[in-house]
């Protein structure tokens, strides 16, 4: 991997969809898929690793910002054109409000954090995020979350199309299986970011 720089006043870090419903063994999506993908983030401690991440990122002062993915009570905006996410409606997942919907304790946003909420797969669409990166210079994104191949993948395409610098420690992210996840990051996405650990993050912060 070449030399990882990440600019002063122009990098942000993305803490996405980790939310009760996504990450918790107790969260509806786990019970869904038989608990699978919350074992890994368990046994590969992706929840500790991003915030390790978070924290040297607010001792950096890069803005830490948190993206939920939560629906309406009556779920209106919820989509219905793909299974998963039509799924969220009929199983009442990420209902704005409720315990699924939080974020998970290990990376409750602390008061300078930055939390949006979007109701799709990438933290782009329908949601502030890019007016308040553009509105703070941000140039970098270093992204992290749940899951690898839903909205990792789908802001990195998203934030690389629209001109951004994308870094995914790989692990700082999981999805329901680790040969997915490597897959994941090992296809398109290898060439479209820059693909690292999430020591080598905190190594290139540009300190305060």
């Amino acid at each position: 991997m070449a030399t990882l720089t990440l600019p002063k006043s122009k990098t942000a870090i993305l803490i996405m969809d980790c939310q009760n419903d996504i990450v918790h063994e107790n969260g509806k999506m786990a019970a869904m898929s038989g608990g699978a993908m919350a074992k890994l983030i368990k046994e590969r401690n992706v929840l500790g690793t991003i915030a390790r991440l978070a924290a040297a990122g607010r001792s950096a002062k890069i803005p830490i910002i948190h993206v939920r993915h939560a629906y309406r009570p009556d779920y209106l905006d919820a989509p219905l054109n793909t299974p998963i996410l039509a799924s969220m409606k009929s199983n009442e997942i990420l209902k704005d409000g409720t315990w699924g919907a939080e974020i998970h304790q290990d990376l409750a946003p602390d008061p300078a954090d930055i939390v949006i909420t979007k109701t799709r797969v990438s933290s782009f669409y329908a949601s502030p995020l890019e007016a308040i990166l553009s509105a703070q210079g941000i140039t970098h994104l270093v992204l992290t979350g749940i899951a690898t191949d839903g909205v990792v993948e789908g802001t990195a395409r998203d934030g690389v199309d629209r001109g951004y610098y994308v870094v995914i420690p790989d692990d700082c992210c999981a999805t329901f299986s680790e040969q997915g996840h490597r897959a994941a990051l090992s296809g398109v996405l290898g060439m479209l970011t820059t693909v690292c650990k999430a020591d080598d993050v905190i190594k290139a912060l540009p300190h305060a």
